[in-house]
């Protein structure tokens, strides 16, 4: 659980980062929280050409997906899991599992 906080909360330093228009005004806009040798650290990383090199080839495997994943923090094996007839057993199919994570439970839309 705290890895996955760390991980969100650098995300958020990055976002941060990538709206600044230059390496100067990055370093100076990260939250009063950070410290300085944390704020070069954090920069100095966001800059590094392995860290670009990964930024783009997530990017572009991002863009490649077909569908979105939009059950937010559960993996579609879990979804599926869950909407399992547990007194039949039988597991829920694509199509199901499709209807259960994209659309509307309301509306159906």
């Amino acid at each position: 659980m705290i890895k996955e906080r760390f991980k969100e909360y650098r995300s958020v330093l990055h976002k941060r980062y990538k709206r600044c228009m230059s390496h100067e005004e990055a370093t100076l806009s990260v939250p009063p929280h950070v410290t300085d040798d944390d704020k070069r650290i954090l920069c100095d990383r966001f800059l590094s050409d392995s860290f670009q090199k990964r930024n783009k080839i997530n990017s572009d495997n991002r863009g490649k997906l077909e569908v979105n994943h939009v059950a937010g923090s559960k993996s579609f094996a879990e979804i599926r899991h869950n909407m399992q007839d547990f007194v039949t057993g039988q597991e829920s199919g694509p199509v199901d599992l499709y209807r259960g994570t994209h659309c509307r439970q309301a509306t159906g839309s």
